[in-house]
């Protein structure tokens, strides 16, 4: 003012432009400087705070009861909010650009659309033996009766599982394939040389079918199931493999001699095709007497044949002892790995497998992603027929058990959101033993993450979200949800993987208590299904009961007397 007139101001004119400033600065304050809660509740997150909300899809979260009661402005103060209107939503503030007069419209919206193009890092999940290329042959060795199509189906069903392309090819198969079901003992007889050289051929001709299955890229793992009880075949089979570049071989020898075992498994053998439509006790004859044909020729792995060391995996009594020897040393070679990791775990004793959904809770109602409502008045009656589902199975079990013996209750495994809790509480009595259920609560049961998507209904996400729902689409094996915490399918399948081998692990019966997108995973282990197919299977309302026969897990679905639970998995 000074420099404009001149002059210094007298006392009178400084205080005049005074007042003038005041009241332009009242005004401003006044009409355009007034903060909404929203403003208010930003200028209380930390500076570090602000600058994360910046860069991730988290943000920071707001009281809820300012989410309830104030809608949050297009723009304000470097923030712009995640907001939704329904009970308890929680309002998220994320840092934006100022003056863009962007408008909040969803939970998310704003934030997930700036993010136009997401890293395929953190887009998609790579399946690590699809990239390694590592070749395995698994050779069986055992007599009939032993587990080994047991065994080796339930590597095929493990190794696909984890992504190790895996097929099997049965000499057994093949010979009834060909003509040669219902033959007798006397065809396995080692002093029958006509009966010897066709058996000689059918086993290499397999081997020939998996050496060619394995030379197609893609696939990892081939087995062999066959007896290969003499030296001299396991060393044509050695010698034939290594002639193919990069193939690596293990022996699986499975030895019982536990009588409860061979007596279970001789029962089940009977369904075997050889012996449709024969007598019981005739059948049962027949094949002990082939079992005996068998040990005359036996001869089982040792540690150096003709000359070489051998790799080899022994499973002793239905897996209480294992024994292996393993020169395959390179640090890039994972299969054995796995292989011995499952065989560390499966047992050939009878038991079963229940797999059911919990309750249905307030967001399956709405179609809402994630969170952790309530039970439904519907979902609560959920809890209370799966409890009468299982005493009427204990009982069942309780009968046909030897008289004395200790017959555990089901062992209930399940998640720790308030749907599974609530669900599980009504199955920690079992009336049948008149003692408590053991319940394991593990967060790895729970529901796949869908991140930043979480709390927002499938027509939020269809409509503010085109490019995450195009993703789910394309994908959905590898497809990662966006945010803190977003897994893919194949990120569920590696968090089961441990809860996988504890089921095998298992001598009683378990109920698995979970959400529709981990009974899939569940589901399609034991099917032995495709992991591009996990997404597409049925979840039934019911229970699946999964039962132990001679060559994997026979299937079967129970209703129980529940309302229609809605399907709202990822």
């Amino acid at each position: 003012f000074a420099f404009s007139v001149g002059h210094a101001p007298s006392p009178g004119e400084a205080m005049a432009v005074g007042l003038l400033v005041g009241c332009a600065s009242g005004l401003a304050l006044g009409v355009g400087l007034a903060k909404t809660p929203w403003e208010k509740a930003w200028e209380k997150v930390s500076p570090r705070r602000k600058a994360r909300a910046e860069d991730d899809e988290d943000g920071v979260a707001l009281p809820a009861s300012i989410c309830r009661t104030s809608r949050p402005p297009s723009v304000y103060a470097g923030g712009f909010a995640r907001w939704s209107s329904g009970a308890g939503s929680v309002g998220k503030v994320f840092g934006c650009e100022e003056g863009t007069g962007s408008e909040v419209l969803s939970p998310g919206v704003r934030r997930l659309s700036q993010n136009k193009r997401r890293r395929d890092s953190a887009l998609f999940t790579q399946v690590e033996q699809r990239v390694t290329e590592e070749k395995l042959v698994i050779v069986m060795v055992g007599l009939p009766a032993r587990g080994k199509s047991y065994i080796s189906k339930a590597l095929v069903r493990y190794l696909n599982f984890l992504g190790c392309t895996t097929s099997l090819f049965n000499a057994g198969s093949l010979r009834r394939d060909e003509g040669g079901a219902g033959v007798s003992a006397s065809y396995f007889d080692p002093n029958n040389l006509d009966a010897k050289a066709q058996r000689e051929a059918m086993a290499m001709q397999c081997l020939e079918e998996l050496l060619g299955f394995l030379r197609q890229k893609g696939n990892n793992v081939g087995i062999l199931d066959a007896t290969n009880t003499t030296i001299d075949r396991r060393t044509k089979v050695r010698k034939r493999c290594a002639k193919e570049q990069g193939i690596s071989v293990i022996f699986l020898e499975s030895l019982c001699t536990d009588s409860s075992v061979l007596e279970e498994n001789y029962r089940l053998k009977l369904v075997n095709d050889d012996y449709k439509g024969m007598d019981a006790e005739e059948a049962t004859a027949d094949f002990l007497q082939r079992v005996v044909k068998y040990e005359e020729a036996y001869q089982p792995v040792e540690d150096v044949e003709d000359g070489v060391e051998m790799s080899y995996i022994k499973l002793i009594d239905a897996g209480k002892k294992l024994i292996k020897n393993l020169s395959l040393t390179s640090a890039r070679k994972s299969l054995p790995g796995h292989v011995f990791n499952l065989l560390h775990s499966i047992h050939l004793g009878p038991r079963s497998i229940f797999l059911a959904l919990v309750g249905e809770s307030e967001n399956d109602v709405v179609r809402r992603f994630g969170g952790d409502s309530a039970l439904t008045p519907a979902g609560q009656q959920r809890g209370p027929a799966l409890a009468k589902f299982l005493d009427k199975h204990e009982a069942e079990v309780r009968e046909q058990a030897i008289p004395g013996s200790d017959v555990e209750p089901t062992l209930v495994m399940c998640g720790t959101l308030q749907r599974h809790l609530h669900t599980a509480h009504h199955l920690l009595l079992s009336r049948t033993h008149r003692r408590s259920r053991t319940i394991l609560k593990l967060q790895r049961l729970n529901e796949l993450c869908v991140g930043g998507l979480d709390g927002m209904t499938r027509d939020e996400v269809e409509e503010y979200h085109s490019e995450e729902s195009k993703g789910m689409l394309e994908n959905k094996l590898t497809y990662r949800y966006p945010g803190e915490g977003g897994e893919s399918y194949q990120d569920l399948i590696l968090r089961l993987h441990e809860n996988i081998l504890r089921l095998e692990q298992l001598r009683g019966s378990a109920l698995v208590l979970c959400d529709p997108g981990v009974f899939r995973v569940f589901l399609a282990y034991f099917r032995g299904t495709p992991l591009e197919q996990v997404h597409e299977l049925e979840v039934p309302k019911g229970v699946i009961q999964l039962t132990r026969t001679h060559s994997g897990f026979q299937e079967m679905r129970i209703d129980i007397p529940v309302p229609k639970l809605e399907d709202c998995s990822a």
